[in-house]
This record gives C-alpha cells, structure tokens and sequence, in this order.
C-alpha cells in the first residue's frame, strides 16, 4: 500500500481527537474512546479500503483484548475492596509507620514503598486515594500529602494491577513478553530508585535527600531487581508487588539502622489505628500474602501452571487485505481461563473474603457495597478500554497506525528517536489517564517505527510504556481523584504544577536512558 500524505493527516485523526476531548472538553476514557474508534471505522471505510472482512477481523481481535484485561481490572477492583472493606489498609500503614520515628523514614514508607506495593496489587487510582489521607494524618499538608504518592508510585504502572498495562502492550504489538520485559524492568527499576529520592524531597527538600539516602539506595535497589527478576522469568503480572512486597519486608531491617534510629527533626505523627487496632498486621496483610503466593504457584511452577492452563478460549483470526493491498496475517487470540492473572486475583479475593468473614471484620452490608464498588468502577474502565483497543486495532488492520510511522521515520533522527519515543508515550498517558490506553492507541505506532528506523523494537516498547507509567499519575483525572481524598477539591490545578515539575524529572532521566541504551543497540 503506497502511503500519501493525506493518508498522515486522515490517520493522525483518530488519536488527536481522543487527546483533544479529553483534555480540551474534559470528557471520560469511555466517551472519548468512543468518539475516536467512530473516527477511526468511518476513516477506515472512506480512506483507507477496509471492508467488512478486515473490520469483523479487528474488532473481534479488540474484544478479546478487552476480556483479557477486563478480567484482571475487576477482579483487582475485588481483591481491593475485599480488603478495605475489612479495614485492612489502615493496619498495615499503621503497622509499617509504627516501626520508626524518622520522620523521613516514615514518609517513605507510607508514600514511596508502601503506595508502589498498592499499585502492584490494585492500581486504577486506589494507591493515591488511600495514601494520601493518611500521610494528612501523619502532620503532611494536603498537597504534599498527593504530590509523594503520585511521584512514589508512578514506576509501578506497568508492571503494576498485576500487569494489566504490559499486558495490553504485548496483545497489540504480538513482541515477545520476555524480550519487552527486559528493557521494560531495567528502565522502571531505575525510575523506581529515583522516585524514591523525589518524594524525600518533596518532604523535606535536600534534607530530606540526605536523611533517604541510605534507604532510598537499598529499598529501590530491591524494588528495582525484584520487579527484574520476576519480570523476566515469566512473573511480570506480579513484578511491582513482588518488588514492593520484598522492599517492605527488607525495611523490617532498614529502620533498625543506627542512622534512622537517631532520630531528628520529626515532624510527623502517628496514624491512629482507631477501632480497627484488633485486626493484627499478619491478618491485615494476609490476602496480598495469598496473591503473591498463588501467582507464584501458578504461572511460576511449570507442573501448576499447566493444569490450571489446560482450558484456554481462543479463535482464529483469518488473514484479511483491505482494497487498498494492506494485509493482515491470521492470528489466534485467547485466553487462559483458569490460569488467567484475573482468575488468580479471583482466588485471592475469595481466599481473603473467608478469612476476613471467618474472624467477624465486615460491618453489615459489606457484600452489597463490594459487589456495587466493583460493578461502578469497573464498568467505566471496561468501556475506555474496549473503545481505545478497538480504536487502535481498527487503525492497525487497516494500515493507519503504519502510515504514521512511515511519516516518523522520515521525520526523526534515529538516534534521537528516545526523546520523540518518550513524549508519545507520555502525551497518550497524560492525555488518556491511563498507561494502558497510552499502549493500546500508541504501542503499534511505536513498534512500527522502530521497525522501519532499525531500532530495537523490544527497547521501544520498554520507553512507550515506562513513560506512560510515570505520566500516568500526571493525569488530571487520577490528580483530581487524589486530590478530593484530603479536601483539595477544586485546587487540582496546584498539585498539577507541583507533580509536574517532578514528572518531568522522571520523564527526561527516561529519555537520557533510552537514549542511552538506544545509542548502544545501534553501535
């Protein structure tokens, strides 16, 4: 298919329009999603020759995309409320900010380690709700109390809601996950030791610096190789909460150093427990012990894994060509149904659910309030995300997606393509208010265009969706959910420039490292 430049322009629509009413018109993922998939169907039929092979094919393609991180979105959505719900995330923040007196030690605990732990286990805007109260009650003002949680957190995006945001990168793009999971851990886990000494610094500025530093090395670097190691070895739906989960248990150690046991300058307060002290630390914590287990289990142990990845629903794309001459090839998309990282945040849920209920902790009408907080918040995600896989897959089957790559790869340096890399992943991130959406609309762009510069596309990808990850908490709908928990409502626009003076901190030190990486795959 020969590609004009009117062929850029009709193609560049769908995706600029999607940016344009999110931020511009302040319309929802789903809303706008559907607006661009329009777009994007109508500009397929009209300019690019699609016909109703080539869109039965992508949009059949789109919908099971869509269950099989719809599956891991709800049922996290379960697993959390499960455990709220019984009062258990107050516990173990109470637990963790109880074991020191620095004050610095504790900020990091509470917004750094502890907040990248809630987005491996949940994510979807829960880490910054939940820390951001009681980091106010530890003596933080409100707009320090968000800024920490959202620069602490944003590493663990895409590794993170137990790898819904990879997982949509690997769908659309067909890479190999091992091959896109190595880049990908070594980019984040450097983001994550970084993170670490943002948030001490938006506490207590260069003070703050120089009282983390010692943590701030040891716990990032265990983040950093444990998200690596899971991550790499086929564990990657657990590689932000198995990296956190070690870094909690590693700072059992850290804050018995003599160093953080001088205590000076203190300026925060306990978390009070209240009514919720009777629930022990190894109860409250039990039901991410369980996830943690079971996905090792499960997708780690070759024997496990195969039984419960014996039923698998799939189908077989044919290979369709649109009047145009753009070809397709046959697929076969599925899904594990057993076996599935939703169904293991499934058992979790249940496991915990009986756990909780065996010892008395849910206030009546607990039951109906799960079921309806999972249904509410977990129909909106369902429909963005459905719309802006659609959008993409419609636009990759009918070779849109490849004639805007043609027109990057004419129009940036090769080696300078880290730094276009990086806003485009960041831009669909801030933009959309989701690293997943950022992947679904942007990943095959990325991929298509590391392929015609001679790049590595696997480093690519990694750069697409570690940017999206760290822009992700810039949004202004996740700044807006943040910022209501501590009664800011209506002062986003204040935490906006304070978040983005250190998002962009995160995303350039992205850029540079890419860059980096980039330089040495072309030598």
């Amino acid at each position: 298919m020969t590609t004009t430049s009117l062929d850029v322009v009709f193609a560049a629509i769908p995706p600029v329009l999607v940016l344009i009413l999110m931020v511009g018109f302040r319309w929802g993922g789903s809303r706008a999603g559907a607006a661009g998939w329009l777009s994007a169907v109508v500009i397929a039929l009209v300019a690019f020759g699609a016909n109703i092979e080539v869109m039965a094919a992508a949009h059949v393609r789109a919908i099971i995309l869509t269950l099989d991180v719809v599956y891991i979105v709800w049922a996290a959505l379960l697993l959390y409320l499960v455990v709220d719900k019984a009062g258990a995330l107050r516990v173990i923040a109470h637990w963790f900010t109880s074991l020191t007196g620095d004050d610095v030690l504790r900020v990091l605990l509470l917004g750094w380690v502890f907040t990248s732990f809630l987005q491996g286990v949940g994510g979807f805007g829960v880490p910054v709700a939940i820390v951001a109260p009681l980091l106010v009650g530890l003596g933080l003002s409100p707009l320090a109390a968000v800024v920490i949680p959202s620069v602490g957190h944003g590493w663990a995006v895409t590794f993170g809601s137990l790898g819904s945001s990879f997982l949509v990168l690997l769908g659309v793009t067909g890479v190999d996950e091992k091959a896109a999971a190595v880049p990908t851990a070594l980019l984040l886990g450097a983001a994550a030791i970084l993170s670490g000494f943002l948030a001490a610094h938006v506490y207590a500025g260069w003070r703050g610096i120089r009282r983390a530093a010692p943590a701030v090395l040891v716990l990032g670097l265990v983040m950093a190789i444990g998200q690596y190691i899971l991550a790499t070895n086929g564990l990657w739906n657990i590689g932000s909460a198995g990296g956190s989960l070690l870094a909690l248990v590693i700072s059992l150690w850290v804050v018995r150093w003599p160093f953080y046991r001088r205590v000076k300058n203190n300026n925060t307060h306990s978390i009070e427990a209240s009514s919720e002290s009777a629930l022990s630390f190894r109860l409250a914590i039990i039901g991410y012990v369980v996830l943690v287990l079971l996905a090792f289990m499960i997708k780690g142990i070759p024997t496990i894994k195969g039984a419960f990845g014996a039923v698998r629903f799939s189908v077989d794309l044919p290979a369709v060509t649109t009047l145009r001459g753009w070809e397709t090839p046959a697929d076969t998309v599925g899904l594990n149904i057993f076996g599935h990282t939703g169904a293991i945040l499934f058992y979790a849920a249940a496991m915990a659910y009986g756990i909780y209920r065996w010892h008395g902790l849910y206030p009546k009408g607990a039951e109906r309030a799960i079921l309806m907080g999972v249904w509410l918040r977990g129909r909106k995600a369902a429909l963005g995300i459905l719309a802006m896989v659609a959008m993409a897959t419609v636009m990759q089957y009918t070779g849109m997606t490849r004639a805007l790559a043609e027109w990057l790869a004419n129009a940036v340096s090769p080696a300078l393509y880290a730094f276009i890399s990086t806003v485009i992943g960041a831009l669909g991130a801030f933009m959309t208010g989701s690293n997943t959406n950022s992947n679904a609309v942007f990943a095959v762009l990325q991929q298509d265009t590391a392929l015609l510069l001679g790049l590595s596309v696997p480093l690519v990808l990694a750069i697409q969706t570690a940017s999206a990850s760290v822009a992700s908490v810039l949004a202004p709908a996740k700044i807006i959910v943040g910022a209501s928990t501590v009664g800011m409502s209506g002062e986003e626009g204040a935490v906006l420039r304070k978040l983005l003076a250190y998002g962009l901190v995160l995303l350039g030190f992205i850029a540079l490292l890419g860059f980096a990486l980039l330089a040495i795959t072309l030598r």
